[in-house]
């Protein structure tokens, strides 16, 4: 049985900004990821024929986003554009605005997090892509191993090597490459390294 558009619209409408943010991990630029979103959304209502289950449009809606991501990547103009936020001028937009937070914060705890957030992120965009997309799927967005490898048409195996090694990678890479610190307010920082003070 085909879902119908109507449906699917309500269905799709409470992803839209969970998809958004986990092109924008790929992507690593505000407008791409915009183009990418909209892109992936017009494909799942072109392609509502292949949704099996209706109760499974996240991890099939995360599939397409995958896929549609993967495909700008393929094409040769876009593998020579910058793909890191810190690359085009700093780290703004919608990403950095999305920042789960306590309810209530002070000011300087959600500056901590959206300065780490940044660093991480940065570094996160530096894996290869079949290393990045699993961490995203899993330390960002929450999915489980099964969701991630359903949706990457990977084996569960599979899944948590690449998260493993993805995992090893970025911690590697923070380890050599950033300073972490308590400023005077006991806020944590991230730092490139040679560039604390």
């Amino acid at each position: 049985m085909t879902i119908t558009a109507p449906e699917l619209a309500n269905q799709l409408a409470p992803q839209r900004a969970r998809i958004y943010r986990y092109i924008l991990g790929i992507v690593r630029d505000v407008a791409e990821a915009e183009d990418l979103t909209q892109e992936t959304l017009l494909r799942a209502y072109a392609k509502r024929s292949t949704l099996d289950d209706p109760a499974r449009v996240a991890s099939w809606l995360y599939r397409i986003a995958t896929n549609v991501a993967y495909d700008r990547f393929r094409q040769a103009a876009y593998r020579h554009r910058p793909r890191s936020l810190a690359q085009e001028g700093g780290a703004s937009g919608p990403d950095n605005a999305e920042i789960a937070v306590d309810p209530g914060p002070r000011l300087d705890k959600m500056m901590e997090q959206r300065e780490m957030s940044a660093c991480v992120q940065d570094y996160i965009a530096a894996l290869p892509e079949s290393h990045r997309a699993v961490i995203l799927l899993h330390d960002v967005q929450g999915l489980t191993n099964p969701e991630i490898a359903e949706m990457l048409d990977l084996s569960l195996a599979t899944v948590k090597i690449r998260l493993h090694r993805a995992r090893n990678k970025l911690r590697a890479a923070l380890e050599s490459g950033c300073s972490f610190e308590s400023d005077e307010r006991g806020v944590r920082t991230c730092e490139p390294r040679g560039t604390a003070t």
